[in-house]
């Protein structure tokens, strides 16, 4: 039976002035499957019907999300659109969903922070039944990355948040995250991925420069 898992302390979105610790995003809720390819004025590519069940998940739509750093704590979360309840099911034909956040010590690799060039990696994983969540250390630049699997980490409702060090991250300068639908056989933590059985859902919205391929944040 599908359960909240809490583990450690709840961390709640703020906003971000000079001097905070906190850097955040709001991302348009509703906008499964329709990112926006280009500038901050392209036209939305629909990958799903409205009546699909993965455009019906509300549970991959964020609406916000936040990195926190204090104490040598690097914490990440995410609001997403509906709860994660006791009833809640995965979309047919999906085998697993990631909620990932990625860490670049390179705020323009290639003028494209792809999945695939982040240094590091953290991760929130459901296979429909149980939660667990994992950080991957790719800064050897050959497979198998160094994986660890996290204990803290929160699934409350619609908040989702992962605690990890910040040396586990060291010389991190951007970010940026995205919601996955593994709908073949999941690709390992540990390797890179593999194209064609899996999907992005979600992700956020252009709020930075055009000529970065992928909408990063900066660090706090």
């Amino acid at each position: 039976m599908l359960s909240a898992i809490v583990v450690g302390l709840m961390l709640v979105p703020s906003g971000v002035s000079a001097g905070s610790n906190t850097v955040s995003f709001t991302d348009r809720q509703g906008d499964l499957g329709k990112p926006t390819f280009g500038p901050p004025n392209g036209d939305p590519l629909s990958w799903w019907s409205g009546n699909s069940p993965i455009s019906n998940a509300g549970y991959l739509d964020f609406i916000s999300g936040w990195v926190s750093v204090k104490g040598g704590a690097v914490t990440m979360g995410l609001t997403v659109a509906s709860p994660l309840t006791a009833d809640i099911k995965l979309p047919s034909g999906v085998n697993e969903v990631r909620w990932a956040w990625f860490f670049y010590r390179d705020a323009d690799v290639l003028n494209k922070i792809s999945p695939n060039l982040a240094s590091y990696g953290v991760y929130i994983l459901w296979d429909g039944a149980d939660f667990s969540a994992a950080l991957v250390d790719r800064t050897s630049g050959s497979m198998p990355f160094a994986l660890t699997y996290l204990d803290s980490f929160i699934v409350n409702e619609n908040i989702l948040t992962v605690t990890i060090s910040s040396a586990s991250i060291s010389g991190a300068v951007a970010w940026f995250c995205e919601s996955q639908i593994m709908n073949g056989p999941p690709w390992p933590l540990d390797g890179t991925y593999t194209w064609g059985s899996w999907g992005a859902p979600d992700i956020t919205d252009w709020q930075l420069p055009a000529t970065t391929y992928w909408p990063w944040q900066a660090m706090p």
